[in-house]
């Protein structure tokens, strides 16, 4: 049996008050991920998180497509980034008797959460566009004067 005192990571008391405990490290991390990819997840009472209840495909796919996490292809939601490739390995569907569409399920890991925020803070670590450098903007082109075309004979043939 290993001493309960072995097990401590610092040599003076831990104030329990303040230390975050998991569960609001797991809040946190659902909350970044719905506000990041504005789909509903919610801590999973088994240490991950999930979706905050059961989703239709269009409720967490539209989000996910229109920030480019995601196409469709023929008829089919297929991932397209790190993103994607990360949530498709936690999602799962399952249909009712009644009901022929399936409800979504999604259980991501910890660290997959955490691999997702990691990912999307990379990608906005740059400056933003830059009017100027990255968007070079051209000094407004003087119109020319419409030319007039010179009334010409027409011709009125009668078929």
């Amino acid at each position: 049996m290993i001493p309960p005192r072995s097990l401590m990571l610092s040599a003076g008391p831990v104030d329990m008050y303040i230390m975050p405990t998991k569960t609001a490290l797991l809040e946190d991390l659902a909350e970044n991920l719905t506000r990041r990819l504005g789909v509903p997840f919610r801590p999973n009472p088994k240490g991950g998180i999930a979706f905050r209840e059961p989703l239709r495909l269009t409720s967490w796919s539209v989000p996910l497509v229109f920030d480019g996490h995601a196409a469709w292809d023929h008829g089919s939601l297929v991932p397209t980034d790190f993103v994607g490739h990360v949530l498709w390995a936690a999602l799962r569907a399952t249909a009712g008797r009644d009901d022929p569409r399936p409800y979504w399920h999604c259980n991501l890991s910890e660290s997959a959460g955490d691999a997702i925020i990691e990912h999307l803070a990379d990608q906005d670590s740059g400056d933003g566009w830059v009017i100027g450098e990255d968007v070079l903007l051209q000094p407004p082109v003087d119109a020319e004067p419409a030319k007039v075309k010179p009334f010409g004979r027409r011709s009125h043939r009668v078929a």
